[in-house]
């Protein structure tokens, strides 16, 4: 894999975000301390999520950053602003003062950002921000997460968010999975639970999490109540509902709606270790897209996933080999995670009876394949988790050969592995030429990497231009006008064929993130955009 810092000394990681993508960093960690194992690592993360930094292997210091005092002080205005200030002073200075010779930001936010420029660390990834303070991208891979993320582009990604930032902080080993420690004490809590639960049942151990961070996200209380009862009653589960103290209105709901037997409420009762120790003695656990399945994953329990409303599997998937991810086929999904939706019809696409089969199917061992006549491929597409030959997670169709958007979705993971990674084209791809095939979108690819061809061009004629300095101020204008339409036609071109839309939004943040004052070096720079662009379209129509 092409790498640009693979030696690495003293890092500091910035993850001040969610529990979940604390975990979903840990690949990326312990590949760092696998690659270079003398290497200190440092996380900066909120300070709600300090406990459970001390649980992740290969950390070997942990720095809370106290938002909610920081946040309080300047809602207190007056003296509070001094006090807010005083103490992100002191943590920029403690940061300063440790000489880290590598630095990823995990955090997209602004203020992270230009925390990475404050401390000056020249090597490091994701985002960052310029001597003027705007935001910068550091990588391609970070500009790919950016890119991919973008709403309308999601459903052409199958890169999972752990493999582009691993990539974005250069790192090539890493364990296949998620990793958490599990200490004893919190196993004998979990044993304990377990044993004093009342169980009747001698079944499987099915953990079930109810609760999700959009309410939209939640399956509802009555669907999960019939699962349970299907567990309970014809496969002898024994099932603990999970979750935290806000997520106990779900609980109650369920458990008025199913039989109280053999169902056990572990909900707002486990820190994150317990709840940890708890999955780990599990069987499987059955979810939707949240924190507790990537824990899940960490301490190698099967998972079986509804990813639906705004999730997207191949995005954010359980980040080990074979698990379950069941994707709804639906018009409007994964839908905008920022928008509220008020008829969630995704949702239907899963009954209950069908989930309860395909978790036996999974607690009997790895899922080959699912009968269509249990699933139909044109309203749910059931999915198993595992890793390519170059280490990256996929996912492979078990009841069907994908959705409309597979082929595009192949074409592009191929086209980012070759292009950002260098694994190399096959050998039967060299020399072919893929732009006069009769499809539309590839019609327009060729039409993008024309465009490319000519923004090269201009940047070579606007580059002349700069270096005689005889040159007419109104052909210097002209050029650069010339380019300004260029840019609009590709941007355009993106938005009118949503299949060429992630390639046409890297070329825009690639032209956002140009570095520097100097004229010729700009233009340098951007000529290498536009080479990317046309070189970037060229193969994602060969590998269509």
């Amino acid at each position: 894999m092409k790498r640009r810092y693979p030696h690495k000394e003293n890092v500091l990681l910035v993850n001040i975000t969610r529990l979940g993508d604390m975990l979903q960093a840990t690949p990326t960690i312990a590949g760092m301390k696998e690659e270079n194992p003398q290497c200190k690592i440092t996380v900066l993360v909120e300070k709600q999520f300090e406990a459970v930094c001390k649980i992740i292997p290969c950390v070997d210091e942990v720095v809370g950053l106290d938002l909610g005092m920081t946040v309080r002080s300047l809602a207190r205005e007056g003296e509070g602003v001094i006090d807010a200030y005083e103490y992100i002073d002191e943590v920029v200075r403690d940061l300063q003062s440790r000489k880290f010779d590598y630095v990823l930001n995990m955090s997209s936010s602004a203020y992270t950002a230009l925390l990475l420029n404050i401390l000056g660390v020249k090597q490091r990834g994701g985002w960052a921000a310029d001597e003027q303070g705007y935001r910068v991208i550091e990588s391609d891979w970070a500009r790919l997460f950016a890119s991919s993320v973008f709403h309308t582009n999601r459903v052409y990604s199958s890169l999972n968010l752990v493999d582009v930032f691993r990539c974005s902080a250069d790192v090539d080993k890493h364990p296949h999975k998620l990793v958490l420690s599990v200490d004893d004490k919190s196993l004998e809590f979990a044993r304990q639970f377990i044993a004093e639960s009342s169980f009747t049942n001698q079944g499987p151990v099915v953990a079930v999490q109810a609760g999700a961070s959009q309410g939209k996200r939640q399956w509802s209380p009555a669907r999960f109540a019939r699962f349970v009862d299907e567990m309970v009653q014809k496969y002898q589960a024994r099932v603990i509902l999970t979750g935290t103290k806000k997520e106990l209105p779900i609980i109650e709901q369920i458990t008025k709606l199913c039989s109280k037997e053999n169902v056990a409420v572990a909900a707002g009762k486990t820190s994150i270790p317990e709840l940890a120790a708890l999955l780990k003695l599990s069987d499987v656990l059955v979810t939707g897209d949240t924190g507790p399945m990537h824990i899940s994953v960490a301490v190698g329990t099967p998972v079986v996933a509804m990813f639906i409303a705004s999730a997207f599997g191949f995005e954010t998937g359980p980040y080990s080999p074979g698990n379950i991810v069941l994707q709804p086929v639906i018009e409007c999904g994964p839908c905008n995670p920022n928008k509220s939706c008020a008829r969630p019809d995704c949702h239907e696409t899963i009954e209950p009876e069908v989930m309860a089969k395909i978790v036996e199917m999974r607690l009997k061992g790895e899922i080959q394949s699912v009968p269509r006549e249990l699933v139909d491929p044109s309203r749910l597409v059931v999915y198993r988790t595992y890793f390519d030959e170059f280490g990256f997670y996929n996912m492979e169709p078990l009841n069907s050969s994908g959705d409309r958007f597979t082929r595009f979705r192949n074409a592009y993971r191929k086209m980012w592995l070759d292009d950002l990674a260098d694994f190399g084209m096959s050998q039967s791809m060299a020399g072919k030429s893929a732009l006069n095939v009769m499809d539309p979108s590839v019609a327009a690819l060729a039409e993008v990497h024309k465009l490319a061809e000519e923004g090269v061009c201009l940047i070579r004629e606007l580059t002349n231009l700069i270096k005689d300095t005889r040159s007419p101020p109104a052909q210097l204008r002209e050029v650069n006008e010339g380019l300004n339409k260029l840019d609009v036609t590709i941007e355009r071109t993106g938005y009118h064929y949503p299949e060429l839309g992630p390639l046409a939004r890297m070329f825009v943040f690639a032209k956002e993130n140009l570095c520097g004052t100097e004229p010729l070096d700009l233009a340098s720079q951007m000529e290498e955009v536009y080479r990317d662009l046309g070189r970037r379209s060229l193969k994602l129509a060969q590998y269509y």
